[in-house]
């Protein structure tokens, strides 16, 4: 399964389950349409570093980083030796 897919999944199980039949575009906003919240965030940057065994600390946590499925995308394929393994 594909980082984008496993990002998608997870923000649609835990934070937007109306999305259920639709495919999130890479560019949505998830941050400025409120579907991740400031305590949303906090849980999804735990499942980032769960998920990809990632240890994101306080210097390196931007929301701006997680505003998008791209971002984290991007965001996994630069600090994760594990981003390129897959289900």
């Amino acid at each position: 399964m594909s980082i984008q897919d496993q990002v998608e999944r997870y923000i649609v199980t835990h934070h937007a389950p109306d999305l259920a039949n639709e495919s999130i575009p890479r560019d949505y906003d998830l941050i400025g349409n409120g579907v991740i919240d400031s305590l949303a965030l906090l849980e999804l940057v735990e499942w980032v570093q769960n998920t990809w065994s990632i240890n994101i600390t306080d210097v390196q946590l931007s929301p701006d980083d997680f505003r998008t499925v791209e971002a984290i995308e991007h965001f996994v394929l630069t600090h994760s030796a594990d981003a390129l393994v897959t289900d």
